[in-house]
């Protein structure tokens, strides 16, 4: 008998990657969609500890935790990483069979409002008002958040931070200073605004012009409740926030400080993530990040022992009751 090789056509190939929903591989392998998490181009899918992003469409997708972690790919790649056993012939015979069947996840988001404002966040941003005393957001900072004064008042200086209506907005900015995203917190709100490109939230209280000391949080608000129980600050500290993920441009961000810090004598990363599982598998992604550019790194948790800085504030608020 003859061995034939298998190959697979352009065409096949193509019609498998426009015609097969990386969303359904994963419902069909016990992954479940974070529906609040998820928009219809960005869905987030959860198993156990493993993270998992869809985007593109529904035609990519990319690993924040867990078995997947930092990989990325289409279909194909998908299905590898789901069943590393499987031969290829069989990855394509698999896949095959699913061309044109839809998600379960995709009826979910498909009844999600779509958003209104179609504006980029850098323009949506430009049409919010600093905050003021006593007004509905800044009282949630300080009272329901308990962040001091002095931090709120220093971040609307220093340009980061703005008024919602509803909620704080913290900008996310590129490399040029110019905002391309925003997380959104308040009472009822924990979300990023639409269209947003994740880089980070950056926090920069000193008048030092280079960055010596970077300290990376998961949220804004921990950012900032870090900054304000920070005993170390020096006027090159650095503040930033992943807004709980690290896609492709916050990774790129941190790696780009990294290869500035490495320039400087006696740099330092801090890794303030939350003190849990989550924050913990971060840790060890920020770790190699700052190996890999040789810079010298430290992990800062909660001195209660909370999940979260912004926890500890609230509990010294409660004991000073």
């Amino acid at each position: 008998m003859t061995y034939q090789r298998f190959e697979l056509s352009d065409g096949d190939r193509q019609k498998i990657r426009n015609g097969v929903s990386c969303a359904l591989l994963l419902e069909r392998n016990g992954y479940l969609l974070v529906k609040d998490k998820s928009t219809r181009k960005c869905l987030k899918y959860r198993k156990d500890q493993d993270i998992i992003i869809v985007n593109h469409g529904d035609r990519g997708w990319y690993g924040v935790y867990g078995i997947a972690d930092q990989c990325k790919g289409d279909v194909f790649d998908l299905m590898r990483l789901l069943n590393p056993s499987m031969k290829f012939r069989e990855v394509c015979v698999e896949l095959g069979n699913l061309v044109g069947i839809e998600p379960e996840g995709a009826a979910y988001v498909a009844q999600k409002k779509e958003r209104e404002d179609m504006r980029l966040p850098a323009e949506r941003w430009d049409g919010k008002k600093p905050l003021y005393r006593n007004g509905k957001v800044w009282n949630y900072l300080t009272k329901e958040r308990c962040l001091p004064d002095w931090i709120v008042r220093r971040a609307m200086t220093a340009g980061c931070i703005r008024d919602g209506y509803h909620a704080a907005w913290f900008a996310h900015t590129d490399a040029n200073g110019a905002v391309c995203g925003a997380e959104l917190r308040g009472p009822d709100t924990h979300i990023c605004l639409g269209g947003s490109v994740k880089t980070l939230f950056r926090f920069k209280p000193g008048a030092g012009t280079q960055v010596k000391r970077l300290v990376v949080c998961e949220a804004a608000i921990d950012a900032l409740s870090f900054a304000a129980l920070d005993k170390e600050r020096t006027p090159d500290t650095l503040y930033v926030s992943i807004a709980g993920a690290m896609g492709p441009e916050t990774i790129t961000a941190l790696k780009t400080h990294l290869a500035d810090m490495a320039q400087i004598d006696g740099s330092l990363f801090v890794v303030a993530t939350d003190d849990d599982d989550a924050g913990n598998h971060f840790a060890d992604m920020l770790y190699d990040f700052a190996f890999e550019a040789n810079v010298t790194f430290t992990r800062r948790l909660p001195p209660d022992r909370s999940k979260d800085f912004n926890q500890t504030l609230k509990n010294m608020a409660g004991m000073a009751a």
